[in-house]
């Protein structure tokens, strides 16, 4: 290995390295009483290695923020590939979501800290991220709907404003993803905190399952 990709290469985990830390001690202890010197201390460098990589701890707040985010939508990916039912990948999705936040619960805490402490900021990089999955998630959903597998919502008048599948599946996919996240939410702020999926669960048989015959339950 050469010696500018070895330096690239232990920069990129040093990077991750302190993302890691930052993340489970902002979780613990929000953002105001976090320390840099305390994820400094935990990884075993000097304050001036931290502000190397992340100059303020703002950016190494969004960073995390960023990465999160990140994570999820490559999670969902992974688990809807491959499966060639739009249903079925669509039932994917939800699971993905449940089971990543399952594992990660202290990612709830982070963006509770990060929207408490840069509202317009959280705003645009949650808009930026959502706006990806919910063009996809309404593709799916729009597959789904034409191939009949789902029913398309009864749609307000006037028609003019509500033509056609795309806007049903648009009505649709807006509401799955609310109740999605409103799942999360209220499970996490709640006394039960390991129950995601087996919510999910129920939101697959509750909006996805007419027909109970494509339900394997």
């Amino acid at each position: 290995m050469k010696r500018q990709e070895r330096i690239k290469e232990i920069k990129a985990r040093r990077y991750q390295e302190i993302l890691d830390a930052a993340t489970g001690i902002f979780a613990r202890h929000g953002y105001h009483l976090t320390d840099v010197e305390v994820i400094a201390d935990k990884l075993g460098v000097g304050k001036g290695t931290i502000y190397r990589y992340f100059p303020t701890k703002e950016k190494l707040f969004t960073a995390i923020m960023e990465q999160m985010m990140h994570q999820l939508a490559g999670i969902i990916a992974a688990k809807a590939q491959g499966i060639s039912n739009p249903l079925e990948r669509l039932r994917a999705v939800i699971r993905g979501h449940m089971e990543f936040f399952e594992k990660n619960m202290h990612i709830l805490e982070i963006f509770v800290h990060y929207r408490s402490e840069y509202k317009e900021k959280a705003r645009e990089i949650y808009m930026r991220h959502y706006s990806r999955g919910f063009k996809r998630t309404q593709a799916l959903v729009h597959e789904c709907i034409d191939k009949g597998l789902i029913k398309a919502p009864s749609l307000p008048r006037p028609p003019m404003l509500h033509r056609g599948t795309q806007a049903g599946a648009k009505l649709c996919a807006s509401i799955l993803i609310d109740i999605c996240y409103g799942i999360l939410f209220t499970t996490f702020l709640g006394a039960s905190k390991r129950v995601f999926r087996e919510k999910g669960r129920y939101l697959e048989e509750l909006l996805l399952c007419g027909d109970k015959k494509m339900c394997d339950v």
